[in-house]
C-alpha cells in the first residue's frame, strides 16, 4: 500500500483487487493507496521491447544513476517470483519499486 509519506510499503500475503477496491473507499482513488499488479501482457503492452520491459529497465536504471549501488538486503515482497522486473533486472528491480509512485499529485 502508499503510506501518508508516499512510499510503497509492501502487503504480505498480498490482497485480492476486490479486497484492496473496497477497502479504498469511494472518495479516494484506488492507485493512490494501493499499488496493483498483474500478469505482464508482454507485446499488448506498449512497454514491450519485442524481447524485454523497458519501463522495468528504465526504473532500474533510473534509480541507480539516482541512488547508486542496490541494496544488499530486499524488501519483502509477495509478488517477486512473478515479478517481470525483477526476472528481467533483478535486485536492482527491487530497490526501485518502492519508490515509483503512480499517482502524481
Amino acid at each position: 500500500m502508499i503510506t501518508p509519506a508516499g512510499r510503497v510499503a509492501y502487503v504480505t500475503p498480498p490482497l485480492p483487487a476486490e479486497v484492496a477496491l473496497a477497502q479504498a473507499g469511494t472518495d479516494t482513488p484506488v492507485e493512490s493507496r494501493y499499488r496493483l499488479a498483474g500478469p505482464c501482457v508482454t507485446a499488448k503492452c506498449g512497454f514491450w521491447t519485442g524481447e524485454h520491459c523497458g519501463l522495468g529497465e528504465r526504473v532500474a536504471a533510473s534509480y541507480r544513476e539516482t541512488v547508486g549501488p542496490t541494496e544488499v538486503d530486499l524488501p519483502r515482497c509477495a509478488i517477486r517470483r512473478t515479478c517481470r522486473w525483477y526476472a528481467e533486472q533483478g535486485a536492482a528491480a527491487c530497490a526501485a519499486c518502492s519508490h515509483v509512485v503512480t499517482d502524481a499529485r
